[in-house]
């Protein structure tokens, strides 16, 4: 079935995978990443990927509305995960 199809897609882009001991990115945040040439495996923080994007969406005029949704993803995941509520 199609659907079968289309909630097993959903579940991969949704999984969560460890790049090191300290950051965990969804898949769907993995491949914009590599779209974009950004080399998260060496970054230890998620500011740091964060900084890498900011410097592309800040140089590039185009629109990158992919790149955008993982920015604010990412920072919406460091404030939950790094912040005292």
């Amino acid at each position: 079935m199609k659907y079968d199809a289309l909630i097993n897609e959903t579940i991969k882009k949704n999984q969560l995978v460890k790049i090191n001991n300290k950051l965990y990115l969804f898949n769907y945040q993995i491949e914009v990443l590599k779209k974009y040439q950004i080399p998260f495996e060496g970054c230890q923080s998620i500011n740091e990927i964060i900084f890498y994007i900011e410097e592309i969406l800040n140089e590039d005029n185009n629109d990158l509305e992919d790149l955008e949704n993982v920015s604010i993803s990412l920072t919406e995941q460091d404030y939950y995960q790094n912040y005292k509520k």
